[in-house]
């Protein structure tokens, strides 16, 4: 809270100064020098302390475990549409799904998550949960301007058609995580959980 403050009354005095600055545009120099003066280390350095913190707070906010999917025995008449999201505390990535005569595609924007916390659950041939970790960047130095989400992702996709687990396989390139699901129903597949070696 003292960062915060101490950072608004900075940031106030800042405007103001830059406000006051005269700019030449034959000698653009002295005004780009003047800017720098204003908008010191120390202020960035308070900016950069506060996007952390708040990157801290987004990041604990995310930690809460994915609930498990419950397992009923009564099977829903309604079919499923469209995409659901259990848990808002996750981040959710963007997902498409494609289906064919043959299989369902399922495409989800994932750049940098660690491959090896990848889990993908197929339920009742119809819902498939996909969870795992956005690793965050290893970047030395601050950071002075922070939009991309980290921490753990969950995504629960209610699925077109029936699929089967058997041959179901996953790739990844140029930040897409695509899932290829077989489609057509298997006896007694209730649940699946596969843990993908990218």
């Amino acid at each position: 809270m003292k960062n915060l403050q101490e950072t608004m009354k900075q940031l106030q005095k800042a405007s103001e100064s830059l406000s006051k600055l005269g700019f030449d545009p034959d000698h653009p120099w002295k005004a780009l020098t003047q800017m720098g003066q204003v908008l010191d280390t120390n202020f960035w350095e308070n900016i950069a302390t506060l996007n952390k913190q708040a990157a801290q707070k987004t990041a604990a906010a995310a930690a809460p475990h994915v609930p498990p999917v419950k397992k009923g025995k009564k099977k829903s008449k309604e079919k499923p549409m469209g995409f659901v999201q259990v848990d808002d505390s996750h981040f959710s990535p963007a997902s498409d799904i494609f289906q064919s005569e043959q299989m369902v595609i399922v495409s989800c924007e994932l750049p940098g998550f660690d491959r090896d916390s990848l889990e993908i659950t197929l339920s009742n041939q119809r819902w498939l949960e996909v969870k795992g970790i956005i690793k965050e960047s290893g970047h030395q130095g601050i950071r002075t301007q922070g939009e991309r989400s980290y921490g753990p992702f969950y995504r629960k996709l209610a699925l077109p058609v029936s699929v089967s687990s058997k041959g179901m396989k996953a790739q990844y390139q140029d930040g897409l995580l695509e899932i290829y699901l077989m489609r057509g129903r298997a006896a007694n597949e209730r649940k699946t959980t596969f843990k993908a070696s990218l």
